[in-house]
């Protein structure tokens, strides 16, 4: 997967004025840890799709990431690890953990967040579970993308 160049060129109409802060990341793992998505089926490739059987974290602070249960076709269970690390959302799909990816979260003034290389945007303050579904689905075949 080519991180140079964003899946979908029409998010350029969010124009980022800054990284995310700390507090907003904070916010975004606990949209994600909230949802507790599961079991939802994604399909990460032509051939793959995968079951997203729910969050293992929701017990936890976000502070210490957000982790969900991820079960492929042939039946081995994997754990999508999201964190908040140096100014990034680290990803990774343990126990694969050197096939990990960190995507640049940026926020317009109107806090809209957007992460390019994932192709995934939503409204940080005003969002559906629908709208943090999609985003966390784009995360998800983004990291069986790298893995691949």
């Amino acid at each position: 997967m080519d991180l140079g160049k964003p899946l979908v060129s029409h998010l350029t109409v969010i124009r980022p004025n800054a990284n995310i802060s700390a507090e907003q990341a904070r916010r975004l793992l606990r949209r994600f840890r909230d949802l507790n998505l599961g079991p939802c089926g994604i399909e990460v490739s032509e051939q793959a799709r995968v079951t997203v059987a729910g969050c293992l974290s929701l017990d936890h602070p976000v502070e210490g990431g957000v982790r969900y249960s991820v079960r492929e076709e042939e039946g081995a269970e994997r754990v999508l690890d999201i964190r908040w690390r140096n100014g990034r959302l680290a990803l990774c799909l343990e126990p694969d953990a050197e096939h990990g990816l960190d995507v640049e979260l940026a926020c317009d003034g109107l806090g809209r967040l957007a992460a390019p290389d994932l192709g995934a945007r939503m409204h940080l303050e005003r969002t559906s579970p629908r709208e943090i579904e999609h985003f966390l689905r784009r995360i998800v075949r983004a990291v069986y993308a790298r893995a691949a």
